[in-house]
Formats: C-alpha cells, sequence, structure tokens
C-alpha cells in the first residue's frame, strides 16, 4: 500500500545518518537501506548514498557500494542511479 505520512521523520533520520561524522553509523545505515523493500523511501535519500560513495572512509564507500547494487537489483524499474552500471 501507500506508505504513511509520518514516514517522512523516518527519511530524515536516515538522511541525517547518511550524513553522520562517524563512519560505523554511515555503514550501518547504508545496509540497512540495502534491505529495503520501498522505493518511496529510497528515492530521497539517493544524492546521499551517492556522497557516500566517495567518503574517505573504505568501510563507508564498500557499504555504499552494496547499497546501489541492492537498490538496482530491488528496484530495476526505477532509475535511481543511472550510472551504475559502469
Amino acid at each position: 500500500g501507500k506508505l504513511l505520512p509520518e514516514m517522512i521523520l523516518v527519511c530524515n533520520a536516515i538522511l541525517m545518518d547518511l550524513k553522520h561524522p562517524n563512519h560505523f553509523i554511515r555503514g550501518c545505515t547504508l545496509r540497512f537501506l540495502c534491505r529495503s523493500k520501498e522505493a518511496e523511501i529510497i528515492q530521497p535519500l539517493v544524492p546521499a548514498i551517492e556522497e557516500n560513495l566517495s567518503h574517505g572512509d573504505a568501510y563507508v564507500r564498500k557499504n555504499a557500494v552494496m547499497c546501489v547494487y541492492s537498490v538496482q537489483v530491488n528496484f530495476p524499474e526505477h532509475d535511481f542511479f543511472p550510472d551504475a552500471a559502469e
């Protein structure tokens, strides 16, 4: 069904974790997003996920790549990451 409006608060909390200074929090959040089955949650977080692809820590970059891969596999009908095939 349709997502509740309260999910905006959840998306905001996830977004803050994706920008957190602690790289372990960023990595765990990216791994959490690998399990997401709702495109409406992923869509507003795409810019933050892309930012983590160029993070200084390898742990964050690895989890960002896994997140992009999972999003591409789970939502092939959406084009969240147009350059993901490269």
